[in-house]
């Protein structure tokens, strides 16, 4: 009998099971792979607004890395929100002493989609830093990529972008939901040096909330699975287009795509 595979979000909760821990072990059970969870901060929200962030204390965030890699062979990583240079730091100095080997996807959340800022530019950069000696697979949008460069220059082509970053963390990155005058949505995707260009076709839904939870959390799946990168890359859009179609509707401003 084959054993799942199993993923380990590290991540915020939200309330509203849109995003965060909720949005990546829902990605999970559809994707038929187990996910255990670290919870690094906890949210109270809804679509319209974050109302209160509380993180979790260092003391509990070890107690669940530490609990989780002494039972679980995970063979994935998908990091989240980590607000903290503390934790971060922890986490990867564990994940070194421990030789653990298995992908990881850091999709390096700055602000929520209603404008609740959840670290400060320094430290942001600071966590992407440390995490870039992991070699995960980056997924920022544009926006937070643009933070994450040298200068923020609202100026500056994904492509131009993408190269710089690669030069900066010398690691993967994919930078998602970039919109062209053609209504199309551009994703840049480097690997080893090498850039691509990825289109899609904009999908009008409002309730698309936990995209980039989602997408990320599917990335760490399909790698798990054995899939290369440009091959999971397709499969996440894939799963995530799929999904956006036939979101829940639940009477709310900004809904769930799952």
């Amino acid at each position: 009998m084959v054993s799942k595979k199993i993923i380990l979000s590290i991540a915020g909760s939200d309330n509203s099971s849109g995003a965060g821990v909720q949005a990546d072990i829902k990605t999970c059970q559809l994707l038929k792979v187990y996910c255990v969870n670290v919870i690094t901060l906890v949210t109270s929200q809804n679509s319209k607004k974050v109302d209160c962030v509380e993180p979790v204390s260092l003391r509990l965030i070890k107690s669940q890395i530490k609990t989780v890699f002494n039972e679980f062979k995970v063979d994935a990583i998908k990091i989240g929100l980590l607000n903290d240079v503390k934790v971060t730091r922890f986490l990867v100095n564990f994940l070194i002493k421990n030789k653990i080997k298995c992908p990881i996807v850091f999709d390096p959340i700055f602000k929520s989609t209603n404008g609740r800022f959840f670290h400060k530019k320094s430290d942001y950069k600071t966590i992407t830093k440390l995490l870039s000696t992991l070699r995960p697979v980056i997924t920022p949008n544009f926006e937070e990529a643009s933070l994450l460069a040298k200068s923020s220059s609202k100026k500056k082509t994904g492509l131009r972008l993408i190269e710089e970053l690669y030069s900066m963390y010398k690691t993967p990155f994919i930078i998602k939901s970039v919109q062209n005058k053609n209504d199309e949505i551009l994703g840049y995707f480097v690997n080893e040096g090498e850039v691509r260009v990825l289109k899609s076709l904009k999908i009008n839904v409002q309730d698309k909330h936990g995209t980039g939870c989602v997408f990320s959390a599917a990335l760490a799946v399909f790698l798990s699975k054995g899939y290369d990168l440009h091959k999971s890359l397709e499969k996440s859009n894939k799963f995530v287009v799929e999904s956006l179609k036939k979101s829940p509707k639940l009477g709310v401003d900004y809904g769930p795509v799952l």
